[in-house]
C-alpha cells in the first residue's frame, strides 16, 4: 500500500480547473499530429490522449503521448471500453493525469455533438483539440479548435490558445516502438513519451 500511495503521488493532486497554462514539447505535439496524419492518410479520424501532472499554480504540464492504434473508422472514432481501461491504467502506471484529447476531422474543426457528449473526461478544465482537415498542412494550435470543458465545452478564442499553450522544445526520453510500413499502422498498442527531464534544450 505504501509502494502504491508513493507512486500516485502526482495523480492525487487536483486538477487546478479552467484557464490553465499548458506547457507541451515540440516533440509530443509532432508526434500527435504524425499519428493523426496516419489516419488520415486512410481517409479516418484519429485520436489520442496526452497525460500530464500539474505544475505550479494553474499550470498544466503535458509529458506523455498515448496513442489508441484503433483501426481506421472513417468518419467517426469510437474508443472500446478495453482500449480506455488501458489508457487509464498507463496514466495510473505513470502517475499522471488524464489532460486532453486531440483528434481530427476531415473538413472544419469544430466540436460536434458526440464530441460534446462522449468525451474521455468532464473534469473541469478538460482540453478537446479538434484538428480539421486530418491534420494536412497543420503546423500550429491556431490551426485547430481549442476547447475547454466549463460545465460545458466552450471554444477558446485564438487569443487564450496563443497565451495559455505553450509549444516548445525540451529534453525528452522516447520509448522505442516498431518502424512504420505502408500495409500496418506504426504505433504497437500503447505508445507513450516518457516523462520530460527538467531541463530545456540550449
Amino acid at each position: 500500500m505504501l509502494r502504491q500511495n508513493a507512486l500516485n503521488q502526482r495523480r492525487r493532486v487536483p486538477y487546478p480547473g479552467s484557464g490553465s497554462r499548458y506547457y507541451i514539447p515540440a516533440l509530443i505535439w509532432d508526434e500527435s499530429l504524425q499519428a493523426l496524419r496516419w489516419y488520415g492518410s486512410y481517409l479516418s479520424e484519429g485520436l489520442v490522449f496526452w497525460g500530464g501532472v500539474v505544475g505550479g499554480v494553474g499550470e498544466i504540464l503535458v509529458t506523455s503521448l498515448l496513442v489508441l492504434n484503433h483501426a481506421p473508422q472513417g468518419g467517426a472514432v469510437r474508443p472500446t471500453l478495453e482500449e480506455m481501461r488501458a489508457v487509464l491504467h498507463a496514466l495510473q502506471a505513470r502517475d499522471e493525469k488524464l489532460v486532453a484529447q486531440v483528434h481530427t476531422h476531415p473538413g472544419e474543426a469544430f466540436h460536434s455533438l458526440g464530441d460534446s457528449q462522449s468525451p474521455a473526461s468532464f473534469h473541469p478544465g478538460y482540453i478537446s483539440i479538434v484538428i480539421p482537415h486530418f491534420g494536412q498542412d497543420v503546423r500550429s494550435l491556431t490551426h485547430c479548435s481549442v476547447y475547454e470543458y466549463q460545465d460545458e465545452f466552450v471554444a477558446l478564442v485564438q487569443s487564450d490558445i496563443v497565451n495559455r499553450f505553450v509549444i516548445q522544445e525540451q529534453v525528452v526520453q522516447v520509448l522505442p516502438r516498431r518502424s512504420a510500413s505502408p500495409d500496418r499502422r506504426p504505433w504497437n498498442g500503447l505508445n507513450w513519451i516518457q516523462n520530460i527531464i527538467a531541463r530545456r534544450r540550449p
